[in-house]
């Protein structure tokens, strides 16, 4: 009878672990949420309850788990922001009334265009090292 209750016992710490290892999980995932919406790590931390530098550590752990598939996903989020940048800096290019307005839009499309080569690795040399 002592076998069958320390198998029980074993059943319930595996059980247990188990419930833990998911909390974590899920916690991770949530702190990584939370930074992509913006949240300071402070409030990360507040929201679930723990330390900010254990807050931190949840996202770097989430992070590093999520893999180069994660990361291909995040290029695809930020990609899509800055197609809304670019869409709507259009609009407001073709309802400027100044040079200066239209100037400063070029700018900025011209700002958003290098961000997106540097997300998809598109930076090259200048003439002078090619």
């Amino acid at each position: 009878m002592g076998g069958k209750k320390k198998a029980a016992e074993l059943e319930r710490a595996t059980v247990a672990a188990e419930v833990e290892a998911d909390r974590a999980v899920e916690r991770a995932l949530r702190a990584v949420v939370m930074r992509r919406e913006g949240l300071s790590w402070g409030d990360i931390a507040h929201r679930l309850g723990v330390s900010q530098i254990e807050a931190e550590e949840l996202a770097r752990v989430a992070y590093a788990r999520l893999g180069e598939a994660e990361a291909d996903q995040l290029r695809v989020e930020v990609e899509d922001r800055l197609d809304a940048l670019v869409r709507k800096a259009h609009v407001d290019l073709a309802m400027t009334e100044s040079q200066g307005e239209r100037t400063g839009l070029y700018r900025f499309l011209a700002s958003v265009e290098a961000q997106r080569a540097r997300l998809l690795g598109l930076n090259f040399k200048g003439g002078d090292d090619a």
